[in-house]
């Protein structure tokens, strides 16, 4: 009786999310990726395949409490509220991506992106060394997964070039940018590669939620310049992504092995890609269950600034969270739990809605902002963005990783300041 309730309210609980993504869908206007309908369609999936993979391949998974399931639906609630004032603040004849909104800003300089590639080619060599160290560090003999085990666990560290991780995203964005503004084959060639060498940055650096930033940028990209950009080919795209996350899931030694039959391998990337997908649900359900707190406030969401406090002197010595949380048995291991994890354990509950109602008000500004200019800097910014709305579903990607967000923006700024430089310095005002 206990399993059948369960199922019920997880069943009521995806209803209920659905009618918010109908609510967010009108409000919208009918546009799919509207940060609102994208954040509440995602939990409503979540959540369905949550139900399915329980009933289907993860048939030991525990059952979800009432709690979680507030906490979520409260979440989706508060995200769609403040983007639903936010956009109410625009009119409508000037949020529509179908316009007539033209390119008004100075061209993209070829010049500029090919010293940004070069830039990266040269620091590649650096990055592969501080690499091979990491991997000797580690005493494996794989070196993928050395690699991995060592920056998730141990004391090593790639040194300064690891900020060319996130400056290859940034290149490869801004040349995706200008090949779809104008096409060329010169455009196309500094497209491919910039991704090839961004592809590179990102094996290296072991993480595969990485190449949800590549999907995000192709994701963002073409829904704001591409005139044929349409649901099915988002579909067949989510595909081969899939197919390709497994793929290097495999690499990674996660989800299968290439020496395998099909067999084993169709049911272990099944299951592998199921937890994946849910089970960081389960997790957050065990620490609202065992009222998880912080070792002090702001551990987990303030790391970036307890770290910057402690260096200056001005904080006492605290040790700062890991990105990498423990692993929990529910029973299949994970150790993800979801965007309101590290928030609750800081603040509580409330801190976590007003966090994810802030962040869906920024998500909503620059949407509009992006839809009615399509500039490079609000499209770029609106395309990074939806990496920690995507996987708000496995952990938080917004104050967690607020080091990544101050590169991004720093590397975005200063490639404008550049352009803009170049082009009034050949045509004065």
């Amino acid at each position: 009786m206990q399993y059948i309730n369960t199922n019920l309210i997880e069943l009521i609980f995806i209803l209920l999310h659905a009618v918010v993504c109908m609510f967010n869908y009108v409000i919208a206007r009918k546009k799919v990726f509207h940060p609102s309908v994208l954040f509440s369609l995602l939990w409503t999936t979540i959540l369905s395949l949550h139900l399915i993979f329980k009933l289907a391949v993860l048939k030991d998974l525990f059952p979800l409490g009432l709690n979680t399931h507030l906490v979520l639906f409260f979440g989706v609630v508060s995200f769609s509220l403040a983007s639903f004032f936010v956009t109410m603040l625009y009119p409508v004849n000037k949020t529509s991506p179908t316009s007539t909104t033209s390119f008004t800003e100075l061209p993209i300089s070829f010049t500029l992106r090919l010293i940004f590639i070069g830039i990266l080619i040269i620091g590649l060599p650096f990055y592969i060394q501080a690499s091979i160290r990491v991997f000797l560090a580690s005493n494996l003999d794989n070196f993928i997964g050395g690699l991995r085990s060592e920056l998730s666990y141990g004391e090593e560290d790639i040194g300064p070039t690891k900020y060319l991780v996130s400056f290859s995203f940034v290149v490869f964005a801004i040349n995706f940018y200008a090949s779809l503004k104008e096409k060329s084959r010169w455009n196309n060639a500094l497209l491919i590669l910039s991704f090839l060498l961004g592809i590179v940055f990102a094996v290296l650096a072991t993480g595969r939620t990485y190449f949800f930033i590549f999907l995000s940028i192709y994701l963002g990209v073409s829904f704001l310049l591409k005139k044929n950009f349409s649901i099915r080919k988002l579909l067949i795209l989510l595909f081969s992504f899939l197919l390709f996350f497994i793929l290097f899931g495999m690499l990674y030694g996660k989800g299968g092995d290439f020496e395998s039959s099909f067999k084993n391998n169709l049911q272990s990337t099944t299951e592998t890609t199921g937890i994946y997908l849910v089970t960081s649900i389960n997790a957050l359900d065990i620490e609202l269950q065992n009222k998880k707190r912080a070792s002090y406030p702001g551990e987990n969401t303030a790391r970036f600034f307890v770290k910057i406090g402690q260096q200056l002197k001005l904080l006492e010595y605290r040790k700062v969270a890991n990105l990498v949380s423990e692993f929990v048995f529910i029973p299949y291991p994970t150790n993800v739990y979801t965007f309101y994890s590290a928030y609750i354990r800081d603040f509580g509950k409330w801190y976590a809605w007003f966090m994810i109602a802030l962040f869906g008000g920024i998500h909503t500004f620059i949407y509009h902002n992006a839809v009615r200019k399509k500039d490079l800097r609000n499209v770029l910014y609106y395309s990074f963005l939806l990496f920690p709305l995507l996987l708000s579903f496995f952990s938080d990607q917004y104050m967690s990783l607020f080091s990544f967000w101050l590169q991004v923006i720093f590397f975005i700024e200063v490639f404008n300041f550049l352009n803009k430089y170049v082009f009034r310095k050949k045509v004065p005002n």
